[in-house]
């Protein structure tokens, strides 16, 4: 059935929905810059993804929408499967607004060829068809003043960047590959202290940026929902923690 306009000229973007979590942000200062937002991979968002209706599209997704937002803009869908699975994103164009029913209206986004694996990956998991795998940790430039201690070795540095996965510490003293370190991000009102236990992975030796990787060791989903988040708003502020 073809989609019916909405009698209101102004567009909107999605808000938060009972059972999925929604962020907005925009990104960059053009009018028609691309929007960043996130929802959850459940039972409303399966009944939300639908089949293609041009020959250029995959599939489309309807999103409970409020703020103003352009017909033609391109939006970024980051779709969230658990605290311990990673993020998959896709990149969608708006093509309309539709009622919603009873509630707000409907953010109608396309998406085309180039996201087909991961459209057809959302379809398997939320249809049951297969269990959500993890995928590469997405890797935030950031400039973060972090404590870090190994036995009798202890420092205050600097993060160059960090993931849902790891952190890059600067650092001239360095622990050996495959030990333990304890991390300690500095933190502020609105991201407090992060303390992790973690892996050294790997060490650069020389050079301005000597320095080691970290793997996170996350053992619980409460750790991982806190970290996600930390990653989240350095993210949104384009890595630095001071950016308001």
């Amino acid at each position: 059935m073809a989609e019916k306009a909405h009698p209101h000229p102004v567009r909107y973007a999605p808000t938060v929905a009972s059972r999925s979590s929604v962020t907005l942000v925009r990104v960059g200062d053009e009018p028609r810059a691309t929007r960043r937002l996130r929802l959850r991979a459940d039972a409303t968002l399966a009944e939300r993804l639908g089949p293609p209706q041009a020959p250029e599209e995959v599939a489309r997704m309807r999103i409970p929408c409020r703020e103003p937002v352009a017909d033609g803009e391109r939006i970024a869908i980051e779709i969230s499967f658990g605290a311990m699975v990673d993020e998959v994103e896709v990149e969608g164009r708006v093509t309309s607004t539709v009622p919603g029913g009873d509630g707000p209206p409907m953010l109608v986004v396309a998406f085309d060829d180039r996201f087909r694996a991961q459209i057809a990956y959302l379809h398997g998991v939320l249809g049951g068809l297969r269990s959500p795998s993890a995928r590469a940790h997405r890797r935030v430039p950031v400039d973060v003043a972090v404590r870090w201690r190994c036995g009798e070795l202890r420092q205050n540095t600097r993060a160059r960047d960090l993931s849902r996965g790891g952190a890059y510490l600067l650092s001239h003293l360095q622990p050996g590959v495959g030990s333990t370190v304890e991390v300690e991000f500095e933190g502020d009102e609105t991201t407090p202290i992060l303390r992790l236990s973690a892996v050294v992975s790997w060490v650069r030796r020389m050079g301005e940026t000597a320095g080691f990787g970290v793997r996170f060791l996350v053992r619980s989903r409460e750790e991982a929902e806190y970290l996600q988040r930390w990653v989240r708003v350095l993210e949104a502020r384009g890595g630095d923690p001071t950016d308001r």
